[in-house]
């Protein structure tokens, strides 16, 4: 009987060990897994405000509205047969803008006249051009900047006209990241041409039948990227006559495909892995860790350099780097005064690049804290560059003689568009490659 009762003890003490055991067992595990969630402490966070502003999204269904200048200088490129764009324009145009959504018609001078029915089909006849100022910048005002708006014109404006269409443009288009193309066409030309150089004279001019005569008119394109990039496309698609065409696009774009991480690739990394704590849903940004805070880090991408049509060419040796840092605090996302971010186009075969950035930590970071970069690779001033067509296109504005006046050109042309790309360059700040990530940078 005594060893019955010592045999429950036994039993008894076994138990209560083994739940001690266990207690302690569950414990520990508890406690090791409070020390891993410490150290990757989840936050919540939202991008930087001004990041998060991005282009108004474009309507399945395009707005069009065509503007055509009414003034007598534009007479003269209905004049003529032979080699007559000009006057294939309006139904042209409404079968461009019906392929896109809808279109409308106007008229303009000093003043802006909506245009009725089929009555826009006058344009390609003298009749309608009865209009003695030109007022472009009236234009802009009265444009609906969610609309895709159209202007045909000589671009016969003075310079205080043209600087005021200027700051009109960049001020409600390029600061909304919307773009500004212009076609530029070679026309048959007879008539009259006003206000030219510095005395304003007044020329007739006739091209005949001569190409190298032939006088530009040119089609300023305006509104969201997409929606003038389909329009450029489509009109030289559809013009099918040979006469000689120059095509220009500004905005902050510089290739077919727009080149941030919602379509680059990661080549290589050093110092930096992937790391999706944040689970940010922007496809623009790229979240990474860091291996070590103390070492030099950088990782490559590809890069597809196709120019889109009439983009600004480049002078691939003449790019910069353009980076921000910013820092979240918990509450608020700081700036950084410092980093040593850099960009570097890398030559590959065939004219493909890649692109390696590199930086280190200690230099571009907060320490303990998450950080958010926005880094460009873009052209310098020099960098950016007219087509050629222009140039060759533009005569100065001098007091000409009759016997020297050329038509073939246009008075100012590079000063005109020059000063475009000029406010698109201090603006918008076109980019060949935006690298945007966030580095979490906590112990």
């Amino acid at each position: 009987m005594k060893n019955f009762f010592e045999d429950i003890k036994r039993w008894d003490y076994c138990i209560v060990m083994k739940k001690k055991f266990l207690n302690l067992a569950f414990i520990a595990m508890i406690l090791l897994a409070a020390t891993l969630t410490g150290c990757s402490e989840d936050i919540s966070i939202e991008l930087p405000p001004d990041f998060q502003k991005t282009p108004e999204p474009v309507p399945e269904k395009v707005f069009m509205d065509i503007y055509f200048d009414a003034t007598y200088s534009m007479q003269g490129y209905t004049t003529l047969s032979a080699g007559n764009v000009y006057r294939t324009l309006p139904d042209l145009l409404f079968d461009i803008g019906s392929s896109m959504g809808e279109v409308k018609f106007y008229s303009f001078g000093e003043n802006i006249k909506e245009i009725e029915g089929k009555e826009y089909r006058r344009f390609s006849s003298p009749e309608p051009y009865d209009e003695i100022i030109t007022a472009v910048h009236n234009v802009i005002d009265n444009s609906n900047d969610s609309h895709l708006s159209v202007i045909i014109t000589d671009l016969f404006e003075s310079d205080s006209d043209w600087s005021n269409v200027t700051k009109k443009l960049r001020d409600k288009y390029f600061a909304k990241h919307q773009a500004v193309a212009v076609i530029g066409i070679k026309n048959s030309f007879y008539g009259d041409i006003f206000d030219v150089g510095l005395n304003a004279a007044k020329f007739n001019y006739n091209s005949y039948d001569t190409p190298e005569r032939f006088r530009p008119f040119y089609l300023i394109i305006i509104g969201a990227e997409v929606s003038v990039n389909e329009f450029m496309e489509k009109f030289k698609e559809r013009q099918s006559l040979p006469n000689e065409t120059g095509y220009l696009l500004l905005s902050e774009n510089l290739t077919e495909s727009t080149n941030d991480f919602s379509k680059l690739k990661i080549l290589e990394m050093e110092n930096f892995f992937a790391d999706d704590i944040f689970n940010i849903s922007d496809k623009r940004v790229k979240e990474f860790g860091l291996d070590s805070f103390s070492e030099p880090a950088m990782f490559t991408v590809d890069f597809d350099y196709k120019q889109k049509l009439g983009a600004c060419p480049l002078d691939i040796s003449a790019l910069t780097t353009q980076a921000q840092v910013m820092y979240f605090d918990g509450e608020e996302w700081k700036l950084r005064t410092e980093n040593d971010i850099n960009i570097e186009l890398i030559p590959l075969e065939n004219q493909n690049y890649s692109a390696k950035v590199t930086l280190t930590p200690e230099k571009s970071f907060a320490e303990g804290y998450v950080n958010f970069v926005q880094a460009s690779l873009s052209p310098t001033a020099k960098g950016y560059k007219l087509p050629d067509w222009v140039k060759e296109w533009s005569m100065a504005n001098v007091d000409v003689a009759p016997e020297n006046f050329d038509g073939s050109k246009t008075v100012n042309l590079t000063q005109v568009l020059g000063s475009l790309k000029d406010s698109v360059f201090a603006t918008a700040r076109p980019a060949l490659l935006k690298i945007n990530f966030i580095v979490d940078a906590r112990s």
